[in-house]
């Protein structure tokens, strides 16, 4: 791995402190604590430390590049209970094979409940020749978003949600949204908890 001989491919699934004074630090924490405040609290860094993790959960290191284009999301309008369809395409633009781990995550914008700043909802590990592209698709169920409301029921909350392609939690690369129509609240057992992928080749 040293000499190049092999290309790694994996993703770190938590998040690396600077040092022991910035834990806990995690990328999906509430809206309005941690790291993610950084300049709109006046003050890049904590007293003697960055705000940001040394390394965010699902960073990786490659000898080679890979590029994202193409976001698609299939319905500006879900309705509470049904799927929608995000994909993007993915391509090898450095000089040697390699795998990416393209992770896809949600935010709930604006919920009545405090919900984390981003969630993981899924991923997918690809390997790419050299200008190799694979289109990657995740079908997402609304049910992946549901949360214990006040009366401790699951509930599908309407909103507008985010959707961000990216190579890890702080390497956003495409960007979107959708709207949940409606409310909905569900049997905990019936939450999706992944989001469904496939990966075809493009030229």
């Amino acid at each position: 791995m040293l000499l190049g001989d092999y290309n790694p491919g994996g993703k770190l699934p938590v998040s690396v402190a600077h040092n022991a004074g910035q834990v806990p630090v995690y990328y999906s924490h509430p809206w309005g604590s941690g790291w993610h405040q950084s300049e709109s609290i006046g003050f890049t860094d904590y007293v003697d430390c960055p705000h940001r993790p040394r390394y965010p959960f699902g960073f990786g290191l490659s000898y080679t590049s890979f590029a994202y284009a193409d976001l698609e999301i299939s319905r500006e309008e879900v309705p509470a209970g049904e799927s929608v369809e995000i994909a993007f395409t993915v391509e090898n633009t450095g000089p040697v094979p390699g795998d990416e781990v393209a992770q896809l995550y949600i935010s709930d914008v604006y919920a009545s409940m405090t919900r984390p700043v981003k969630e993981l909802a899924g991923f997918a590990r690809v390997h790419l020749k050299p200008g190799e592209k694979k289109r990657l698709a995740f079908t997402l169920h609304t049910s992946q978003l549901a949360f214990l409301d006040q009366d401790m029921k699951w509930k599908i909350e309407h909103g507008q949600i985010l959707v961000e392609a990216a190579a890890s939690s702080e390497d956003v690369r495409l960007s979107g949204s959708f709207r949940i129509d409606g409310d909905m609240w569900i049997a905990g057992k019936s939450r999706e908890f992944w989001a469904g992928t496939s990966a075809v080749s493009i030229r």
